[in-house]
């Protein structure tokens, strides 16, 4: 049994396909049946049902899929050791982050780790929290880059830093020239919200609750460029970061109060440790966190 064979098998059991596992691996969708079938010729028992449309596990399949999971994430580990001690020239890391720090944070900081450490070989995957959680609890992220607090018991959770929402409107706007607005003056005009998948659409929707106020939503959507773009390029409004909108000329953040704030941070899986690389993007983050919003101040 080699360490192909549970990489493989893992990845027909998290994406439930022959065809779909083998374009993630990039091998022959025969090449991947033979080795799942050495895998089940050593072990003496199917752990596939290939009868359905989507292939499932059998019974050993799921009691095996534990143990391979566990096999890989500790060889995993042992390649971060390794790594560590070669003082990261060497290795590999993926990250998950939010779309919001993507276009603003990021690129300073995978600009600056490239430069420092040219042999590592990054991935940095753009996903919603969601999502971002269920992948660092699996194991296939190093940690993921978001808001938060997490709500799965399997992601630790560390704030790094919190911002406030804020009204994002063009120059041409009328309230672009307010100081701040409240909630009451914002559900006067229409406005361009992301879609309620997001955390930030139902900490808004909780917020007017709470004013007792109805908001006029023209639009949804669930890129936060292209509802940039629409506010730039119209009267209505939306609710996010300033961080978010302060790379446009067009757009202008004003003052929310009451005020409504995010925290940023870091999932990490439950007991699992950064590995060096990781900890070295976190402390990364952290830095032009700082300096961004010291930026912003003055």
């Amino acid at each position: 049994m080699e360490l192909r064979h549970l990489r493989y098998f893992l990845s027909i059991v998290k994406l439930g396909s022959f065809t779909k596992a083998a374009e993630e691996l990039s091998v022959t969708q025969p090449t991947l049946s033979h080795q799942i079938r050495q895998l089940e010729e050593e072990l003496g028992c199917e752990l596939l049902d290939r009868t359905s449309r989507n292939v499932r596990l059998t019974n050993a399949g799921e009691i095996f899929a534990n143990f391979a999971g566990r096999s890989v994430k500790e060889v995993e580990n042992g390649k971060a050791a390794i790594q560590e001690f070669r003082g990261l020239r060497v290795g590999s890391l993926a990250i998950g982050v939010v779309s919001a720090f993507i276009n603003n944070i990021m690129p300073s900081v995978i600009s600056r780790f490239q430069s420092e450490y040219p042999g590592i070989n990054l991935k940095v995957l753009e996903l919603p929290t969601g999502e971002l959680g269920r992948q660092v609890s699996a194991g296939d992220l190093a940690f993921g880059f978001a808001y938060g607090p997490s709500s799965t018991d399997q992601v630790v959770w560390e704030e790094l830093f919190k911002e406030r929402l804020c009204l994002i409107v063009s120059k041409r706007h009328e309230f672009s020239k307010y100081k701040s607005v409240s909630f009451e003056e914002i559900s006067k005009t229409p406005l361009a919200l992301l879609t309620r998948e997001y955390l930030s659409r139902k900490m808004i929707d909780t917020a007017f609750l709470e004013a007792v106020r109805s908001p006029q939503i023209g639009i949804e959507m669930n890129s936060i460029e292209a509802l940039l773009q629409t506010v730039a390029n119209t009267g209505l409004a939306t609710i996010l970061t300033p961080r978010i909108a302060r790379a446009s000329r067009n757009l202008v953040a004003v003052p929310i109060l009451p005020a409504v704030e995010r925290s940023a941070g870091i999932f990490t899986r439950q007991g699992a440790t950064l590995p060096p690389a990781g900890r070295v993007i976190v402390d990364m983050i952290r830095q032009v966190a700082r300096e961004d919003s010291a930026g912003s101040k003055d």
